[in-house]
């Protein structure tokens, strides 16, 4: 296949794949339908979102296509979330936080500061604001994807017990001895006061 001098764009590419209006270019369907190089990038892309969508094989099972609803948006951000793993692997998110607390830190020492005139410090002060705000910000939406994912955690969770009634039933034992154990451990523990 020789290479299309008019290229499509990727977003469109992946527009067209999900069955939404291309995003860049309004005849990007038709130039795809007569390219079939652009034709082929609209396949795999379409390829590429339904082994993302159905990667759980329980769900490939029950669903053949995706909930009628859903934007482009909402798929966009939902193709390649963090994993379980990276989620809770401290080496990942350790550098990014250190780095943004100790800038932070910096900011607020250069306040300190006596030889700044009021301007500077003025300005310095809403440098340090806006990036106070902005992890604000970044805290209020972990906060609102949690609550997002929260649900379908919980289905899978019903799932997994109800397909493995013997797991469920186990774990229902085993909350009343760790709820006491974790009692025994917070009472040893030494309180600050």
């Amino acid at each position: 296949m020789n290479d299309c001098p008019g290229r499509l764009d990727p977003l469109d590419a992946e527009a067209l794949a999900s069955g939404e209006p291309p995003v860049v270019a309004s005849d990007a369907a038709v130039h795809a339908a007569s390219c079939p190089s652009c034709a082929l990038q609209v396949r795999t892309a379409a390829d590429f979102l339904r082994e993302i969508q159905f990667a759980a094989p329980e769900r490939g099972a029950r669903e053949n296509q995706p909930p009628a609803g859903v934007d482009l948006a909402a798929r966009v951000v939902r193709i390649r979330p963090f994993s379980r793993r990276e989620r809770r692997d401290v080496r990942l998110w350790a550098g990014p936080a250190a780095f943004a607390g100790v800038l932070f830190g910096a900011g607020l020492g250069t306040l300190a500061v006596p030889s700044l005139s009021a301007g500077d410090q003025a300005g310095i002060t809403l440098a340090a604001l806006a990036s106070a705000a902005a992890l604000a910000r970044a805290a209020g939406r972990a906060v609102a994807d949690v609550f997002s994912v929260s649900p379908d955690a919980w289905g899978a969770l019903s799932d997994a017990f109800t397909r493995q009634s013997t797991w469920g039933f186990a774990a229902l034992l085993l909350l009343a001895p760790a709820g006491l154990a974790l009692r025994r451990v917070l009472a040893r523990s030494p309180r600050r006061g």
